[in-house]
This record gives C-alpha cells, structure tokens and sequence, in this order.
C-alpha cells in the first residue's frame, strides 16, 4: 500500500465518477476515455489503498461498505475543489447575473449596453426566472431578486422599492366616462391571489371596492403588453414602464395612489471579481439616478 500522499488525486477522482454513475462505461464516457482504462484506473486505485472499493458481479458493479464510506466522505470535497480551480480558470471578463424575468426584460437588458459601453470586453451571461416565490438553487456572480413588502430579509441590499399603481393605454383613458370609478377600469391581474391589488386597494383606501378583474397573466411583463394594448390597467412601479410611457404607450391613471409593495433586491455571490464590483456599482448608480 502507498502513503495517502502518493495517491493520485485523479484516481480519487475516476472513483467517485465510478460511484455516483454505478457505472464504469457512463463514468469512461464522462470523461471521454475507455471502459478498459476507468477500469484499469479502479484496479490500480485500490491496489494502492489496499482496501476493495467495488464488488463486481457480472456486468454490475456495487460499493463495498469502505466504497460508500470514502465515496460519501470525499464527494463534498472533490465538489468543493472543482469550484475553486473552475472559479480561478473562468474567464475573469465573464459575469453570471440571475434576476427576476420581468425586471430583466422590463429595466436591465434595456440599459445592458450602457454598462458594455464602459466594459466593452465583458461577457454577460443573463439567466431569468419568474416564480419569485420559488427562486432557483445554485449560484450566480450577481443575484437581482424581489420580495413582497412584509418578507424582505433584514439586511437585505435595495436595488428598487417597488412604488405602484395603475397605469393604462391612453386610448383606454380616453374612453371612460369617470377615470376615477376605478371599479369600472378592467384590472389586470399578474400576481398570486391578487395580492398587489388587495395590497393597493387597502392603502389606497379603497379596501370595499371590488375591482373588476380581467385576463390574468404568470409574468408582469406579458400584463404590461397587453395593458399598453388597451386591454385594462396594471399596477407597476414607474422604473418598469419608463419607456411605455416615454413612447406614449402607457399613462398612470389620474388621480391614483402610490403605494409600496415591494423591494428589488441585490446580492453578490461567491468570490467578488473586479467586474462584477463593477456591476454592482454601475447598478446602484442607475438606481440612485433616478430618486
């Protein structure tokens, strides 16, 4: 048996390719080798420790108890150890943003290339999702997320306060007899139980009205279009709509309340780079500017 600090690091790690498939071809197509050499690798691996990793029963392969034990003790590590040496070789002009699907379509795509103009060489990867209840496992260089105004974490980095309230297509406007019977206003519904509304109409004190709720849509964005088509008003804070309403598509119904639902939030994960300090920077920078 060799001392631990001879064995091969690459052995440990054909091993635990072996464990997690229970399969010496699926590990070999891993890592683009022969069956022949994963298997020649097992041998000489546990040759070295002296110990069997692997009972082998015809075209089946099962852990011996030492198998499990040094798979489930050294798994964590090798994950660990993968992150780090993927993190030191990734491009240092590559940047991983998550956020919100309607904010990133809505405000950051939009102005993407005013932070390009500064750092031309700066890959920007931008992955999006819409259950903000639910926000996906895993990391990214920068997290932009929302939550409701009564579950934002204590400490939490604001990007955006989400100041709401109705806003229409001026087509829409023109053709109601009272602006101000907000209950006669088709009401277009984004949200889980309507709880922006309810939050909206509490505030506004307008808790007995009943809105006359229309079509409803899973993304704010897809009850964006459809409001600046004249299908009915959408609650959204004036960041969202800055350019429907620069074009003329969209106007805040007369007379209405502002009210704050919500909070857009920032997070850095993992190792800061310089870009993504950068980033960070350039965000708030645009968020400031316009308070």
């Amino acid at each position: 048996m060799q001392t631990i600090n001879a064995i091969s690091l690459n052995a440990l790690r054909v091993f635990s390719l072996v464990a997690r498939h229970m399969s010496i071809r699926k590990a070999a197509e891993s890592l683009g080798v022969t069956p022949g050499a994963v298997s020649h690798q097992l041998k000489t691996f546990e040759h070295s420790l002296g110990v069997q990793l692997f009972v082998r029963r015809n075209n089946a392969i099962d852990l011996t108890d030492a198998g499990a034990r040094l798979f489930r003790q050294s798994a964590p590590s090798l994950q660990m150890l993968h992150t780090a040496l993927e993190d030191v070789v990734r491009d240092t002009n590559e940047l991983r943003v998550r956020s919100t699907m309607s904010f990133a379509v809505r405000w950051l795509i939009p102005k993407l290339h005013l932070f390009k103009s500064k750092n031309p060489n700066a890959s920007v990867q931008v992955e999006t999702f819409y259950d903000i209840d639910n926000p996906p496992t895993g990391t990214a260089d920068v997290t932009i997320s929302y939550f409701k105004r009564d579950k934002c974490p204590d400490g939490a980095r604001i990007l955006f306060h989400d100041v709401c309230r109705p806003y229409l297509a001026p087509g829409l406007l023109s053709k109601l007899v009272d602006p101000l019977d907000v209950a006669s206003i088709p009401a277009l519904q984004c949200t889980k139980g309507n709880w922006d509304w309810q939050l909206w109409l509490a505030e506004a004190d307008k808790s007995d009205m009943q809105l006359n709720f229309a079509e409803h849509f899973d993304l704010d964005d897809a009850a964006l279009r459809a409001a600046s088509a004249g299908m009915g008003m959408v609650l959204t804070s004036d960041f969202m709509v800055e350019n429907d309403v620069a074009e003329d598509r969209l106007v805040p119904l007369p007379n209405s309340k502002d009210i704050n639902v919500g909070y857009y939030t920032l997070r850095v994960d993992g190792r800061e780079t310089g870009l993504s300090k950068r980033f960070v920077r350039w965000l708030e920078s645009a968020a400031e500017s316009r308070h």
